[in-house]
């Protein structure tokens, strides 16, 4: 069994395919397919319905007659604003339809979005646990992290207390944060081990279902805040990440790679044996 990740989103893929190999199947991952030949692959894992490097995967296993894995990642099913969540519109949902109509099998990152797409199958997002974790020697700063998207209307206002100070981390921020918040330039992935270690405590983005940048930050032991929706504590065994005593514990117990890889392969032999 050869299998091929497509398109890199939240770092997720790459991780699949090193833990994937770590238990005997062999698997890449490419941005762009037109860079390998297709037909060497037995199953194509296309991630995120509405990229360009998806859709090309997707038509070009289906010429081949490769069965084909969609995984959805969020915003190629709905879109989520400070006031909730909304259905995916016009020509993107078209798109999205389109590949979830002919994908073998789609795997759903977020437990949320069995709303928007009810044959989809929920899987947890790994972490690379062997990456994020702690690392005591590192100095700790005497202020809290403020990490994750930041949209108009945020309740994150409410949470933030006038008299501590916060470094701020943001890949996109509509919001302007009050002058006890410094706003930080992004930090490459690869440096967020050793910038996260820095911190004790991350205020997230409010009512995340969970962003990998808290998993991660969690992973490398820090308690984390969003205001979690107590609707989805059922996915995690009856527990809030927002109360979790051990960080690191939660995650390894819900968000381990093994946890995901054992039930790709298991899908993954179901369709090769029709």
């Amino acid at each position: 069994m050869k299998i091929l990740h497509v398109h890199n989103i939240a770092h997720i893929p790459p991780l699949v395919v090193q833990e994937l190999e770590k238990v005997g199947v062999e698997a890449d991952f490419v941005e762009d397919v037109r860079t390998v030949d297709l037909r060497s692959y037995d199953i194509v894992h296309g991630h995120y319905a509405v990229n360009r490097a998806t859709i090309r995967a997707f038509n070009r296993a289906r010429k081949l007659d490769i069965p084909f894995v969609l995984h959805c990642h969020g915003s190629d099913l709905r879109l989520v604003s400070p006031q909730g969540r909304k259905k995916l519109g016009g020509f993107y949902l078209a798109i999205s339809r389109h590949l979830r109509k002919g994908a073998s099998h789609i795997f759903l990152s977020t437990p949320d979005l069995i709303e928007y797409e009810p044959k989809g199958e929920y899987v947890p997002n790994p972490v690379d646990l062997e990456a994020f974790r702690p690392l005591p020697d590192e100095d700790k700063a005497d202020r809290d992290l403020i990490c994750g998207r930041f949209l108009k209307g945020s309740k994150i206002y409410d949470f933030i207390e006038p008299d501590k100070k916060y470094d701020c981390i943001s890949q996109h921020c509509e919001i302007k944060f009050p002058p006890n918040v410094q706003m930080l330039p992004e930090i490459p992935h690869d440096r967020l081990p050793n910038f996260f270690n820095r911190y004790s405590f991350m205020l997230g983005t409010m009512c995340d279902l969970i962003s990998m940048a808290r998993m991660e930050a969690m992973a490398c032991g820090l308690k984390t805040f969003t205001n979690f929706e107590r609707s989805f504590v059922s996915y995690y065994g009856g527990e809030n990440p927002d109360e979790a005593d051990n960080p690191r514990d939660f995650v390894m117990r819900h968000h381990n790679p093994g946890i995901c890889v054992k039930r790709f392969i298991e899908v993954y032999e179901e369709l090769l044996k029709k």
